[in-house]
């Protein structure tokens, strides 16, 4: 019996870290955190505030656009040109995130999300996503936001090298209502 205890034991010990290391959900608790920045990051965004969206975004956007002070200009320009371009947010939805994955130091998961928008007078539906990107055992979320993975959706892995390359990604669309 002790014989069994000492194959049995280890085995458990090294499921339970494989499982918390390499694919586990995150809890409740956790998901309202996350749920909770996302909520804030975009809400500052549809009222015009760049500063959190900007905080909150992961560095590797910045080799995507010339770096950080570039993207903080880009950023800026686009969400103060909102009410020009006539947009007014309506809604939106955040999904239940997926599984973590690893990435080399980091940890991912991918959080969908649906906003209902109108523009100029017009309704559309972004059906899409967020990575959620932090380092392993921080509880600090950084995000990219997967409405750019539109057109290439390697580019995710352009930015996050280390990560999984079997991650099914959720739709992500936009659509005229």
């Amino acid at each position: 019996m002790k014989k069994y205890l000492a194959l049995i034991i280890p085995m458990l010990c090294a499921i339970f870290f494989i499982d918390r290391v390499y694919g586990n959900d995150l809890n409740d608790k956790e998901i309202r955190e996350l749920h909770l920045d996302i909520e804030k990051m975009y809400s500052a965004f549809e009222n015009g505030n760049a500063d959190l969206f900007i905080k909150k975004s992961h560095a590797s956007v910045y080799s995507l656009v010339g770096g950080k002070e570039n993207f903080e200009k880009i950023t800026k320009d686009a969400i103060s040109n909102l009410d020009s371009q006539g947009i007014v947010f309506i809604s939106a939805e955040i999904g239940k995130p997926s599984k973590i994955y690893p990435a080399g130091n980091e940890e991912v998961c991918i959080v969908p999300r649906i906003s209902i928008m109108e523009v100029q007078g017009q309704k559309a539906k972004s059906t899409g996503f967020l990575i959620a990107i932090r380092e392993k055992g921080s509880s600090k979320w950084n995000y990219l936001d997967g409405s750019g993975l539109r057109k290439d959706q390697s580019l995710l892995w352009k930015l996050l090298p280390n990560l999984s390359k079997d991650i099914e990604l959720p739709p992500n669309y936009l659509e005229i209502l």
